[in-house]
């Protein structure tokens, strides 16, 4: 693109994956005039969804290798994030001054709006962003909601923004990496809960907590932070923070942000408290939704929507797919896909979000480093039946589970399934809410999911 600070740059992507983001960016800039070299080390079989998006753009493709020869005379490198900060190829870029981003702080450097909340956290964080964005629309029909979510990945996003979009965004923990080191700064940011998860990625628990706290590291006094207060996490996280916090609790009545007094959802900024919703008005099942729910509203609010706007979003929002996601109801049985739970706490909120009815848990898959002894002992008392998919993950569980009488070993999505039909009695609910990883059988957890979706379709009546 003529006049592009981009026009003829010479860029190397590294990792172009299959979730979008990595397209998106390559996309763009080549539309830019840049001169884009991707780099992954899938096949084209593999790669053939992002591939496909590409056709007919002047992109170079080395695929199977990371060759360090491409970093000659290479002016930028766009790292995808699941290629960890320690990779070889970015060391090497890092020894020869070649500049290094990924979507996220790219993105950032680049994005005209002045109106940008951003939204990150173990779990909730898609859920949240979408909630959010929802509110946002019934003030501002042309507001963006975009990120590390399936629907808008960033560079999608880019070029329909102008100064006075509001901007929601989602940011993983691997995004957040660079947005930190590069000291980027986002006026509002959301904290949904930091929980042990990816520690197969990270060193410790704490530097996975660091990554998350990038988000609002370099605000200044005049921004915002939303924490969650019942977190403990994220309530450490206020003692670093420069902006001012403001909390959701379910717990307390926190002096300024949301909480819950009864039934219902309250704000307070200083001597301002306002009705925001009633918890019944929350189509979402699950305390974990309710916590997501208020962290929207605070955001939101800090926004400026108006709590009828909150309210009305509130009471329409029907939740996104992959997330406790009805498929189908079939004899009494309901099966329910929540392939996004990808680690164990995750997998506990999944089953407190269905009173006493039977579950049938299909679980299991690649382990993420993550313990399993208190899922365990959460399924000897709360489910009927259990379902495993195989994983290391999966070992790990059956080791915590000795002498748990009720577990099956499946080898296929169509055969766990099956077997969890067969051991579901009416009235109870067939569960996908696996507690790990999904590579192994499965590309990534959608691909889980969409699995889980045709499987329990073809179900015989």
């Amino acid at each position: 693109m003529q006049g592009s600070p981009f026009a003829h740059r010479r860029v190397v992507v590294l990792g172009l994956g299959v979730h979008g983001g990595g397209a998106a960016v390559a996309r763009w800039l080549a539309r830019q005039g840049a001169q884009v070299t991707v780099t992954d080390l899938k096949t084209r079989v593999e790669l053939a969804p992002s591939l496909k998006t590409l056709k007919g753009l002047p992109i170079r493709y080395v695929l199977g290798t990371h060759p360090m020869r491409l970093l000659s005379r290479c002016d930028l490198v766009v790292q995808n994030p699941a290629v960890p900060a320690n990779h070889p190829f970015l060391k090497a870029a890092a020894r020869l001054g070649v500049a290094v981003e990924n979507e996220a702080s790219l993105f950032l450097k680049l994005c005209p709006s002045q109106r940008v909340v951003a939204v990150t956290g173990t779990r909730g964080k898609s859920t949240t962003v979408s909630l959010l964005g929802a509110m946002l629309r019934h003030t501002w029909p042309r507001t963006v909601v975009a990120g590390n979510i399936r629907d808008t990945v960033l560079f999608d996003a880019l070029d329909r923004l102008t100064p006075r979009t509001p901007l929601a965004l989602e940011l993983s923990s691997w995004q957040l990496e660079l947005v930190g080191k590069h000291q980027l700064r986002i006026p509002l940011a959301v904290v949904t809960n930091v929980l042990p998860d990816h520690l197969n990625r990270y060193p410790s628990f704490a530097a996975y907590a660091r990554a998350k706290s990038f988000i609002f590291t370099y605000q200044d006094k005049q921004d915002a932070l939303v924490l969650n207060y019942d977190n403990p996490i994220t309530r450490g996280f206020a003692q670093r923070a420069r902006g001012r916090v403001y909390w959701v609790s379910l717990r307390r009545a926190v002096p300024r942000g949301c909480f819950v007094r009864g039934v219902v959802v309250h704000w307070r900024d200083g001597a301002v408290n306002e009705r925001l919703f009633s918890v019944s008005d929350l189509v979402l099942t699950g305390e974990h939704n309710l916590y997501n729910a208020l962290s929207a509203a605070a955001a939101a609010r800090l926004m400026g929507v108006t709590p009828s706007s909150i309210c009305q979003a509130i009471r329409s929002f029907q939740g996104l797919h992959d997330r406790l996601e009805l498929v189908r109801t079939m004899g009494g049985v309901r099966f329910v896909n929540d392939t996004t739970a990808t680690s164990p706490d995750a997998t506990l909120s999944a089953l407190a979000s269905f009173g006493k009815a039977p579950i049938v848990l299909i679980a299991g898959g690649a382990d993420k480093a993550l313990p399993y002894n208190k899922l365990a002992r959460r399924l000897r008392q709360s489910v009927s039946a259990l379902v495993l998919l195989p994983g290391s993950a999966t070992a790990k569980l059956q080791a915590a589970l000795r002498g748990f009488p009720r577990q099956l070993l499946a080898r296929s999505m169509p055969e766990a399934v099956k077997l969890a039909r067969q051991l579901a009695p009416r009235g109870s609910v067939v569960l996908l809410s696996p507690g790990a990883a999904s590579f192994g059988l499965f590309r990534h957890e959608f691909e889980r999911g969409e699995a889980f979706r045709r499987s329990v379709r073809r179900l015989p009546r």
